[in-house]
């Protein structure tokens, strides 16, 4: 009853900032501990109520636990104070305990609920618990993936990576990806809106990268972290906060990971965006710093269907191309995703803009944009001007069922203007309107081939293909 009094007065409108305001509060918040007390002896299903009323009492958890342990138990720590300390040890950020602290809080879960420990360990309050003693009472436990883990940290902060080694290599990564599931603060903490990587994670982040990733892609598959969590992760932990330019390329990694998980729609076009922006941020920077990625461009190919195969004329533009980074791999990552079934290009146009067409490699994205598009003869245009050892190569790949008159229509047209004009043979030129009249005559009858033909055309170069025409429609 006193306590609803107090609450009362406190609820007042009129009741103005004074001394009589902070005597309630003060006196409100000594009634919220005495009533803490209470519940965190019981056994019943009330005791879970020591938890609100301990924290409207504003304590830190350090001062209840010194209430409770001041307090004679014979039959040990109750139902209720064990509620609230895995509540609040779960929730907590900020307050970091004591060494000796610490160490009771360990010895109470120790005699009163030893499955939790590896969880209570987690806990960032614990962060100045003692490793040798810590790991004793892990010794004790039921030997477990999370429990390695734990041992695993523990070493480290002593400063024995071979333990720490040991302690992981007895597992599968698939086992150690389940107890990071399991326990993400191994991994990371949450100090309001900032995600803080552990110092595990840092060790991770040399001894085996690729399972980070793989962790942080688990977590987010499994709704532990969105995407901006991660983003926050990867960014702390490559040092890089401060830096909107340079992005790390742990978080690249992920990205391309992620899609490996086939996410759902709408991550899915976030990812693709973040992705794509990415690799034309680097490919604009032709000097910029290689890191070596997790996957090359292969194996996104062979482990991802939203990266898809990069067509031979593209090859044939680059193959002569000596300022690409062949480590990165980003120009080739971009051009497989804008060949695969996901990208949709016209999201990409505001991207294409900031690419130059200055080299081959870079005008190979621009027609690869265009044949998404379906803008065949303006592509071939391109090639013919730029790089037509390609051109064959892109109609045979490129042009399908249904814009087979390209060829007769203006390829084959296009070439003899070519070759008129530059009234030379080149080689090239002529190569790609051999091909282009084998092509056309498998595909017309005989009429219509001779209509496609030149008129101004020297009989001796056409009439083999004529001839090759007519004998195939024969055996037809």
């Amino acid at each position: 009853e006193a306590h609803l009094l107090l609450r009362s007065a406190l609820m007042d409108p009129n009741l103005d900032e004074s001394i009589v305001k902070s005597e309630l509060i003060a006196a409100f918040r000594e009634s919220c501990a005495h009533l803490g007390d209470w519940f965190s002896r019981l056994g019943t299903k009330h005791s879970h109520l020591a938890l609100p009323y301990y924290k409207m009492s504003c304590l830190s958890i350090s001062d209840i636990i010194n209430r409770i342990v001041g307090m004679e138990m014979p039959r040990g720590y109750g139902k209720g104070f064990l509620f609230y300390l895995k509540h609040a040890l779960f929730e907590e950020q900020d307050e970091q305990l004591s060494e000796a602290m610490a160490l009771k809080v360990i010895e109470i879960f120790n005699a009163m609920e030893k499955t939790q420990l590896p969880h209570v360990l987690c806990s960032p309050c614990l962060a100045h618990v003692s490793p040798r003693k810590a790991m004793g009472y892990l010794q004790n436990l039921q030997p477990s993936t999370l429990v390695s883990l734990i041992k695993a940290n523990m070493a480290r902060r002593m400063n024995d990576l071979d333990t720490c080694k040991n302690e992981i290599q007895h597992h599968s990564e698939m086992m150690l990806l389940c107890a990071f599931m399991d326990e993400p603060r191994l991994l990371m903490n949450e100090r309001g809106k900032d995600v803080i990587p552990t110092a595990l994670a840092f060790y991770f982040k040399d001894a085996a990268p690729g399972l980070l990733v793989a962790s942080l892609v688990a977590l987010h598959e499994n709704n532990k972290i969105n995407l901006a969590e991660a983003e926050l992760f990867f960014k702390a932990l490559c040092e890089k906060m401060d830096d909107e330019e340079n992005v790390p390329q742990m978080l690249v990694d992920f990205w391309e990971a992620r899609l490996s998980t086939y996410p759902p729609e709408s991550v899915l076009q976030d990812i693709l965006f973040k992705l794509t922006s990415y690799y034309v941020w680097r490919i604009c920077r032709p000097h910029h710093l290689c890191v070596k990625p997790l996957k090359s461009p292969e194996d996104l190919r062979n482990s991802c269907s939203h990266f898809g195969l990069i067509s031979p004329w593209t090859s044939k533009m680059m193959s002569k191309e000596s300022a690409l980074c062949y480590d990165c791999g980003e120009f080739f990552k971009l051009q497989s995703l804008l060949s695969g079934p996901s990208m949709d290009v016209k999201l990409f146009l505001p991207f294409l803009k900031l690419i130059p067409e200055d080299n081959n490699s870079c005008l190979s994205i621009h027609i690869l944009c265009a044949t998404r598009l379906m803008q065949y003869e303006k592509s071939i245009e391109k090639l013919l001007d730029r790089c037509p050892e390609a051109v064959i190569s892109y109609a045979k790949h490129e042009v399908k069922e249904g814009s087979r008159d390209i060829w007769w229509n203006m390829l084959l047209p296009e070439l003899c203007n070519r070759i008129r004009s530059i009234q030379s043979n080149n080689e090239v030129f002529i190569s790609s309107l051999k091909d282009t009249l084998e092509m056309i005559a498998m595909e017309l009858d005989t009429k219509d081939f001779l209509n496609a033909l030149p008129d101004d055309g020297t009989a001796a170069f056409f009439l083999p293909y004529l001839l090759n025409q007519s004998k195939k429609k024969l055996t037809v």
